[in-house]
C-alpha cells in the first residue's frame, strides 16, 4: 500500500496519545471522551476503504489496540509502541481484505 508507513506513523502517534489519555483516566481525570483525535477516520481515507467495508468491528479492533498501549513502557519517543502500531496496521489490512 502506498501510504503504509504514513498510516503506521499515524497509528503510532494515536497509541502515544492513548497512553496519555488512559494514564489520565487512571488518576481520575476524564480524557478519553473529551480528547479523542478521530485518527481512525483519517486512516480509513488513507487506506481507501469503501464506505460499505467500514464497520463497528474495524473500530472495535482499532480501539482494542489503543487500549493495549497502556501495557507498553512510556518513553519520550514512543519507541516501545512501534511494533504495536505495525501489528495494528496489519490487522486492519487483513480485516479489510477479507
Amino acid at each position: 500500500m502506498k501510504n503504509e508507513q504514513l498510516i503506521i506513523d499515524l497509528i503510532h502517534q494515536d497509541l502515544k496519545h492513548s497512553q496519555l489519555l488512559y494514564g489520565l483516566e487512571s488518576i481520575g481525570l476524564d480524557g478519553l471522551s473529551t480528547h479523542h483525535l478521530a485518527i481512525l477516520e483519517i486512516i480509513y481515507q488513507l487506506m481507501n476503504i469503501p464506505k460499505e467495508k467500514i464497520n463497528d468491528y474495524l473500530a472495535e479492533t482499532y480501539a482494542s489496540f489503543m487500549n493495549r498501549s497502556i501495557d507498553y513502557k512510556i518513553t519520550p519517543d514512543g519507541q516501545s509502541l512501534k511494533p504495536l502500531a505495525k501489528e495494528c496496521y496489519c490487522r486492519l489490512k487483513y480485516l479489510i481484505d477479507l
